[in-house]
């Protein structure tokens, strides 16, 4: 998807693309050499197909077949993506994908990444937090409503990294000043995700070397996640543990986005259709 509009203006000022990679953070420290091997900070999408599938006067569905892989490798994940546009309710992204066999390490993360106007400044959402919150380190956060803006969204670790998602989220919205903007819900057998919404890309934390060598985009980058793998490893303990890592074969999962304008919306009755 490279453009979505809501009542003329643009939302999207990349594609929304699937991802794997995360900028690795200090308890990382000893898998990250395993993931670069791999090539899990270089990865590319391709596309095998793309089609038309039905087609009616209030929903169009796009079927398409994609891999992500880095260059002169075999693919890391194969998928079948499903996009239902449905005329006032958005795009709903259905994922149904297969991690290769021929990749042993398991998955930094699994989902969805684009980015959206400068002035996308205003974030809402329901889900853990005020804290960043993992599959292994959430219960110093909580579920419940909040309110911040995309740059005092992250957390200046000393060296750059990942942080601030927020797990069992059931909707987030980014706005601009006026109130207008993008909803994300889930959908279908997929009621919650995990989020990351910040001025920075995974790619630039990993490259930076010092936090007060970021510099911040103007964009506002998003993370619509199946999952990530947790956050705690080897690097002061034991190894992390099976069940939290992403290494599932097989996985799905689903989110919908829609442009809105915040206050004439109710995010709790469109994250329950």
């Amino acid at each position: 998807i490279s453009s979505i509009v809501g009542d003329g203006k643009e939302f999207l000022t990349s594609p929304v693309k699937p991802c794997i990679w995360r900028a690795p953070t200090d308890n990382d420290r000893k898998v990250k050499s395993d993931w670069l091997k791999v090539g899990f900070d270089r990865m590319h999408t391709k596309c095998y197909e793309c089609n038309v599938t039905e087609q009616t006067e209030n929903e169009i569905v796009v079927s398409a077949k994609l891999s992500i892989g880095a260059l002169a490798r075999r693919p890391a994940v194969r998928m079948s993506v499903t996009y239902t546009f449905v005329r006032g309710e958005g795009v709903t992204v259905k994922t149904d994908a297969e991690r290769c066999a021929e990749h042993a390490q398991f998955l930094p993360r699994f989902g969805f990444t684009f980015q959206m106007p400068a002035d996308c400044e205003r974030l809402r959402y329901f889900g853990r937090g005020p804290v960043e919150s993992y599959r292994d380190k959430r219960h110093a956060s909580y579920m419940g409503l909040f309110t911040t803006t995309v740059t005092e969204h992250f957390e200046h670790y000393v060296r750059p990294q990942e942080n601030m998602a927020h797990t069992d989220t059931h909707w987030m919205e980014v706005a601009n000043l006026a109130g207008h903007g993008l909803l994300a819900t889930g959908a279908e057998d997929s009621s919650t995700f995990s989020f990351n919404c910040s001025h920075f890309t995974a790619e630039q934390l990993f490259q930076t070397a010092h936090d007060y060598e970021l510099i911040p985009m103007a964009d506002t980058v998003v993370y619509i996640d199946y999952m990530q793998s947790g956050i705690g490893s080897a690097s002061c303990g034991v190894k992390l543990a099976e069940e939290l890592r992403m290494k599932e074969h097989n996985f799905g999962y689903s989110f919908r986005l829609l442009p809105v304008r915040v206050n004439d919306v109710c995010p709790f009755e469109k994250a329950s259709m």
